[in-house]
């Protein structure tokens, strides 16, 4: 989520599909699909590298927390009930 910088409720295969380098292409092709491939052993190399690293998990929840934070639909409590309709 915080790579892409939008969304909230994308799931794994979105998210890969759209941070891939062809990006998001509905229907898959046979490239796309390669691209998407490579792009989810890209990402989880570099999260179990990162989870070997000190205080790294750590640094991604507060990366993950900074982000959802800033944006403007996770301040519910905030916005009136009209802000929210």
């Amino acid at each position: 989520m915080v790579r892409l910088n939008r969304d909230h409720n994308l799931t794994w295969p979105a998210l890969v599909r759209h941070l891939a380098p062809c990006g998001w292409i509905h229907p898959l092709t046979p490239q796309a699909d390669t691209e998407a491939v490579i792009t989810l052993h890209r990402l989880l190399a570099e999260f179990f590298d990162a989870r070997e690293q000190s205080d790294s998990l750590a640094q991604i929840f507060r990366d993950y927390q900074s982000w959802l934070t800033a944006q403007t639909w996770y301040q519910l409590e905030a916005m009136s009930p009209d802000q929210i309709n």
